[in-house]
């Protein structure tokens, strides 16, 4: 007995490549010599496959089992190492998924894929806006950084990485360069505008380094607390700023001053309402506002601004370029369709 428990622990402490090595061979030992031994008993290789696999794993069916002095010595040897060998297996591979979890848990594995979003900062906002992300695109895959124990949000579609963002290394792990875009959400727990756009700042300014690092484009939205700390950010690029308190004064504003008005702000924020905010590339042969806002309106879009402009008298006036930018409002299936006649941006 006491040679068995010394064997059972130098199983379990060996590599898991070998483990499966010496499982692999002792069932192809298995399924070869009784074949060879009780060939009657055993007519094909997938019958004495499965009295191994049988006799390995459960205690067997009894639908085969070998009549001769050496098929059951066969059996005898499966019985007594087999058995504790594909025990020592299965746990290695139970054992390693429960690591695999824990280590994704606890933000500490490499993200490896492309096309999906960085989210920079956790807080409800975080939380809101990757429910809403998730709830428009099933595909979309997002990772999260923050400097936490554990994943606050735990979602197969969300990976977590654990760290300082501040830091390259911890950017890299999210796999930035190859990421569709990055959020940075401005950091709840700090009070201090100034502190918490200036962690912003610091981040943005990591992104870049890695942006001009590897020679790709990263596109960047940050959340800012006061206007004027964006000319802050002009020797970076960040394609997109988002006033977190003035966004919300605003709303307000707008709904004291004209009700209703907010309401459809929140249906063209969500995309959980019907017409939502989309972008179309502007075509070559539109050669003016007017010609593309006709066009679009005759697809079923309204044409709401050109390049972030929604001045619209201007506009007029102005030529438009091939490959502007044409803000319109639709719904998701008139989209899908200016998705097939249009280049868009999504």
């Amino acid at each position: 007995m006491h040679i068995f428990i010394r064997l059972w622990k130098q199983l379990s402490e060996m590599d898991f490549r070998v483990i499966a090595i010496l499982s692999a061979f002792i069932i192809l030992f298995g399924t070869f010599s009784v074949y060879w031994l009780e060939p009657d008993t055993f007519p094909s290789l997938f019958d004495s496959f499965w009295w191994t696999m049988t006799t390995l794993t459960t205690v067997g069916y009894g639908d085969f089992f070998p009549v001769t002095v050496g098929g059951r010595l066969v059996g005898i040897f499966l019985f007594i190492f087999g058995i504790g060998l594909i025990g020592v297996l299965i746990g290695k591979i139970v054992e390693a998924a429960s690591t695999y979890q824990r280590l994704k848990k606890e933000g500490r594995l490499v993200y490896k894929k492309s096309g999906h979003y960085v989210y920079i900062g956790w807080s409800k906002k975080t939380e809101q806006a990757m429910k809403e992300v998730l709830y428009h695109n099933n595909g979309a895959e997002i990772v999260l950084i923050e400097d936490l124990p554990e994943s606050p949000y735990l979602n197969d579609k969300v990976h977590f990485i654990s760290g300082d963002p501040t830091e390259e290394r911890i950017l890299h792990k999210a796999n930035v360069t190859e990421a569709k875009r990055v959020a940075i959400f401005s950091d709840a727990d700090i009070e201090d505008t100034v502190l918490r756009d200036g962690k912003s700042l610091l981040i943005a300014s990591a992104v870049e380094a890695l942006s001009i690092a590897h020679e790709v484009d990263i596109q960047t939205v940050v959340e800012i607390c006061e206007e004027r700390h964006i000319s802050k950010f002009n020797h970076i690029r960040v394609d997109d700023f988002i006033l977190s308190d003035d966004s919300v004064s605003l709303l307000m504003a707008k709904a004291t001053l004209q009700p209703g008005t907010t309401t459809i702000f929140r249906q063209l924020l969500s995309k959980r309402f019907g017409n939502n905010i989309y972008v179309v590339k502007a075509k070559d042969t539109w050669k003016t506002y007017r010609d593309a806002s006709q066009k679009l309106l005759d697809d079923g879009a309204v044409l709401i601004a050109v390049n972030e402009d929604m001045d619209f008298k201007e506009a007029i006036k102005k030529p438009l370029k091939k490959g502007d930018n044409l803000y319109v409002i639709c719904d998701e299936k008139t989209f899908k369709r200016l998705n097939v006649l249009y280049e868009t941006v999504e």
